[in-house]
């Protein structure tokens, strides 16, 4: 059960002063976020730095008005860094559409995929799409209206709704103010596009959809992922299966059972790994389900490679 804030106000000396669940109520900010704000008080601005902490009957307190003036500083960085669009986003006819594509590059995104991250992650963020138009591949892609495009650049203030799961308000945090290992290999990869919103898995789950996009899945995509761009590899495992799931599906590809998909998987890692014992259980845990699954497509996999078999 969450633990019901308790926000606390004193006078001290003539000044008033504050304690963390307080800040928590007034920002909506999550355990984790007030509690990076005062662990990375030495990287910001002097003049507008998150106040010491005082202990006050074994309680931190915090100067309100200095929090005060940190959190005005904080919210206009945090809208100063969001990513410009395109002029020419503002200059087009409201009522026209535009492809997907066409979208992310008007909002100067690095590519369709952080709109799908968007859409999947965060529903009703992003203006919803109109229909679709042809794509450059002849596939049929989402389009949207210019009208909303250019409303959602207005709109946009730098909050982090395109965290994945994440809206502003209280929130209990496992690791407080701690990044993940992931976020950790991927923080110079992230530097770029925290103006666009973007959490290390959304990044993470971007490199791994041009991956397969561009070289097609394989079983050890994960491994190389790792070892491209850091981190550890069940992170990356995660990350592959859920990029999978998500892929959208060209609309003339036949229907197919996941006992198909999951057979066509484990082909590809025997002839990757060879008929090594434990096939199975490392397919589950690379993309999930239990080892007893996976068993039976390895076998199934067996017959497709030697169908003497």
């Amino acid at each position: 059960m969450t633990k019901a804030l308790n926000p606390q106000r004193r006078l001290v000396g003539g000044r008033a002063v504050v304690n963390r669940d307080w800040i928590r109520e007034f920002t909506g900010a999550s355990v984790g976020s007030a509690a990076r704000w005062y662990k990375v008080r030495d990287e910001q601005p002097k003049e507008h730095r998150h106040p010491e902490k005082e202990r006050i009957d074994g309680t931190d307190f915090y100067d309100e008005q200095q929090f005060r003036n940190f959190y005005t500083w904080f919210q206009q960085d945090k809208a100063s860094k969001v990513l410009k669009a395109d002029p020419e986003l503002h200059k087009l006819n409201p009522k026209d559409v535009v492809s997907i594509n066409k979208a992310a590059a008007l909002l100067n995104f690095s590519g369709a995929s952080v709109i799908r991250k968007y859409q999947q992650a965060n529903p009703g963020y992003f203006p919803d799409s109109v229909g679709e138009v042809e794509g450059p591949t002849g596939r049929m892609i989402q389009a949207f209206r210019v009208g909303d495009l250019q409303d959602f650049d207005r709109k946009r203030t730098g909050d982090k709704l395109g965290k994945a799961g994440r809206r502003p308000g209280p929130q209990d945090d496992a690791a407080v103010g701690r990044p993940s290992a992931l976020e950790e290999a991927l923080a110079a990869e992230l530097s770029p596009y925290t103006r666009e919103e973007l959490s290390a898995t959304q990044l993470a789950e971007q490199y791994a959809a041009e991956a397969i996009e561009r070289d097609g899945y394989h079983p050890g995509l994960a491994a190389e992922l790792s070892v491209q761009y850091g981190g550890p590899q069940r992170s990356w495992e995660y990350v592959v299966r859920n990029t999978l799931e998500h892929l959208p599906t060209p609309a003339a590809a036949p229907s197919r059972s996941e006992a198909d998909r999951r057979a066509d998987i484990a082909l590809a890692a025997l002839r990757e790994r060879g008929d090594v014992r434990g096939l199975a259980a490392s397919l589950a845990r690379e993309h999930g389900g239990s080892p007893d699954v996976w068993s039976r497509a390895v076998n199934a996999a067996r017959r497709l490679a030697d169908p003497t078999t």
